[in-house]
């Protein structure tokens, strides 16, 4: 993966962890979190096998 590809990918799953974790603290539960890392994994997996 080119490094400005990464630079951004990583920018995008740092904040996605941030505000999921807003999201959870609000509805207290760990649900939010747990869909957010799926979706993150599956996101990542594609970029580095592309």
């Amino acid at each position: 993966m080119e490094p400005r590809k990464a630079a951004q990918l990583a920018t995008l799953v740092v904040s996605a962890v941030e505000g999921t974790v807003a999201m959870c603290r609000a509805k207290r539960s760990p649900q939010p979190l747990d869909d957010t890392a799926e979706q993150l994994r599956d996101l990542i997996l594609s970029a580095i096998t592309d």
